[in-house]
Formats: structure tokens, sequence, C-alpha cells
């Protein structure tokens, strides 16, 4: 069984072949161009959520440091001395949670 050659010397169900993988070729090749487009969303907004990450953590430092502020200045007013600090703080912590209660239930 002959086929039927072109003028190239290649048979007809060659070139169909060819023409099928020129045909897959170019779809592979628009897929792994969306694929790209894809990854670099993905990194933008990675590099966005690290900013968001950065600019927190910026602020927890902040209350870190105002945190310890506090806690200097609570150890320095049990250390002053005086009869009644402890009750002086007893009575604000149950204020400041009957205040929240308030707030809460409003």
């Amino acid at each position: 069984m002959a086929q039927a050659r072109n003028r190239y010397g290649r048979s007809a169900g060659m070139e169909t072949m060819e023409e099928q993988n020129n045909h897959l070729i170019g779809n592979l090749h628009e897929k792994v161009i969306d694929m790209k487009k894809i990854a670099l969303a993905i990194g933008a907004e990675v590099k966005e959520q690290n900013d968001h990450l950065d600019k927190m953590d910026s602020g927890m430092g902040n209350l870190k440091q105002i945190f310890a502020k506090t806690m200097s200045a609570m150890g320095s007013l049990t250390k002053g001395g005086g009869t009644c600090h402890m009750c002086y703080l007893v009575c604000f912590v149950f204020v400041f949670f009957l205040l929240v209660k308030w707030l809460i239930m409003g």
C-alpha cells in the first residue's frame, strides 16, 4: 500500500499529524502564558500581603513598647510604698470590669 506523497516527500498522514502537533503546541503556548499571568498575579498578591503583615508587625511592636511602659509604671507603683496600693488596684479592676459589662450589655 503506497501512500500519497506531497512535493516534500511527506505522506498525507504525516502532514496531518504535524498540523495537529502544531495546533497542540499553540494551545500549550497559550496555557503557559495564562499560567505565567496567574503566577505574576500570585506574586503581586503575596507582596501586598507581606506589606500588610509588616505594618501589623510594626503596630504590634508599638503595642509591646506601650505595654512594657505600663508594666514598668505598675512595678514602680507597687514598689513605691503605701498601704493601699493593692486596694486601689483591686477597686480599679472591679470598676473596669463593671464598665466593660455595662458597655457590652448596653
